[in-house]
């Protein structure tokens, strides 16, 4: 029963239980109704199986990339606590990944393959089914727990804030993912990757010319740093987010600038505008 879930994993039982299953009736009687249902359920059951199907090898995959995460967070960030621990959960299509009190679970039915019979007939668009196979995982992770661990925190809500922010978020992907390549790390397939190396310098011109670089609105914010089939505005063949990639760009001119900054210092930097300036960001034409 739950007392004996809660003896092997500890305070993410309830933190699990009460924000996943039982979100709408947390920590009462009616809970443990609502568990039992969520169990039953043939769907949840089919899911399950073929979770387990999927994954009967176990997840040294994962755990081999994330001690290298642990290990280089570990050497650029002395200071911070790693994550008390990283389970293995199944969400019924509800969370990718979940954090609570210094512990994460990473959904196994979020990671089912593209061609997976559920995702199909939950009608999710093949530009979100692409990143439901196993390699995307602990990219996913590690993006979910420096999210975590660095909010978002700048005094401005504008693109040029947000994509900074998610640039430096996808620069510590890469500092802690170090063999993983960047089309895991971008969630962009090689094509559309291509396009943002051949557009940077269009797609910068652009976003300054239609003045979306300080724009506060909602709709631009979404356009340049949510997922989509391709970036509004800009050619199909553009991924979806493309104001992250040139976020990303920014930050990493910036670092080769100040190559002495250490992440922490560049984490601590919340004013967009600030490290747009001192990196002399200019793609070439």
């Amino acid at each position: 029963g739950i007392f004996d879930i809660r003896m092997k994993y500890g305070t993410i039982t309830d933190c699990f239980l009460n924000n996943v299953i039982c979100y709408a009736s947390p920590d009462s009687a009616s809970c443990y109704f609502t568990l039992g249902q969520f169990l039953a359920d043939h769907t949840m059951r089919g899911a399950w199986e073929m979770a387990n199907e999927k994954y009967k090898d176990g997840f040294a995959f994962l755990e081999k990339d994330i001690t290298q995460a642990y290990t280089y967070f570990s050497v650029h960030f002395p200071d911070r606590k790693l994550p008390k621990g990283v389970f293995i959960a199944f969400s019924g299509f509800n969370y990718n990944y979940i954090a609570c009190e210094g512990n994460y679970a990473i959904g196994v039915d979020w990671f089912l393959g593209k061609d997976n019979i559920y995702f199909q007939g939950l009608n999710w668009p093949m530009y979100q089914r692409r990143k439901l196979e196993p390699e995307f995982m602990a990219a996913g992770f590690v993006k979910a727990w420096m999210m975590n661990e660095f909010p978002f925190n700048s005094e401005k809500n504008d693109v040029l804030n947000r994509i900074v922010y998610e640039g430096k978020i996808m620069y510590l992907q890469k500092a802690l993912l170090r063999e993983t390549p960047d089309s895991i790390i971008t969630g962009f397939t090689a094509a559309q990757l291509e396009w943002c190396e051949l557009s940077e310098a269009d797609v910068w011109a652009k976003m300054i010319e239609e003045n979306t670089v300080y724009s506060e609105n909602e709709e631009d914010l979404n356009h340049m740093t949510m997922d989509a089939p391709f970036t509004a505005g800009f050619p199909k063949e553009s991924p979806g987010r493309a104001g992250t990639w040139i976020g990303l760009r920014m930050v990493q001119a910036y670092m080769e600038r100040f190559p002495e900054t250490s992440l922490e210092e560049l984490m601590g930097m919340n004013d967009g505008q600030l490290l747009l300036t001192q990196s002399k960001y200019k793609p070439e034409f």
